[in-house]
């Protein structure tokens, strides 16, 4: 249900762009730098990866435009020094404005951009690490724990960026995930049952090309 309303968000967007917007189209590359995952131990953000087309409508003069980019997404955590990937589609939608600096627009043009983000995870959910115990009654032995990722989130990008010479564009961006992203339970632990749940926020830094 979220994916369907995600897709119909868009099209009503670009369905609502005056007839003498400007369209472009182009394609995008960029890193993943996710941050520690809130409320959970000896769990670490590390650096993935995302690429994908993207389409951008743009009222001339006004500077106000919409981007919306289907990017393929890897996210990596490590958890007790094992490496989990989370692969997602991701369906980022910005409300960008142009900012219209005359001296410098026709070589850069900068942009700010705000707008929700739907991704729906494609890969594994459910993860098993091992927790090394050194301490306790328990030293020399292993605890397992489980980490599950959520089927689908709901984020908000907040960022800024500039077009080159009418081509290029560079895009540094602030991911906030609105609900909970992963739970970490211990089931050998009556008291780790309900799990604990956490948010997993993402700076993300792009190229990309419009044609």
């Amino acid at each position: 249900m979220k994916k369907f309303f995600g897709i119909l968000f868009v099209m009503a967007l670009f369905t609502a762009a005056p007839a003498a917007a400007q369209l472009d189209w182009g394609i995008k590359a960029g890193v993943n730098l996710a941050e520690k995952p809130s409320d959970i131990k000896d769990v670490k953000g590390k650096t993935g990866w995302y690429v994908g087309p993207m389409i951008k409508a743009t009222i001339p003069v006004v500077g106000l435009g919409v981007e919306a980019n289907l990017l393929y997404s890897q996210t990596c955590t490590e958890v007790h020094g094992e490496n989990i990937d989370r692969k997602s589609i991701d369906l980022p939608v910005y409300l960008r404005y142009e900012l219209s600096l005359p001296a410098i627009n026709k070589f850069v043009e900068p942009f700010i951009a705000v707008g929700p983000q739907w991704s729906w995870n494609i890969g594994d959910k459910r993860f098993s690490v091992t927790e090394a115990l050194i301490n306790g009654a328990v030293g020399g032995t292993n605890s397992l724990k489980e980490y599950t990722l959520r089927s689908s989130n709901l984020s908000l990008n907040l960022g800024l960026g500039a077009v080159f010479l009418n081509h290029i564009q560079v895009h540094a961006n602030y991911n906030i995930a609105l609900g909970s992203t992963s739970d970490y339970s211990d089931p050998m632990d009556a008291a780790w049952n309900l799990a604990t749940k956490s948010k997993t926020n993402t700076w993300q830094i792009s190229v990309g090309y419009l044609f």
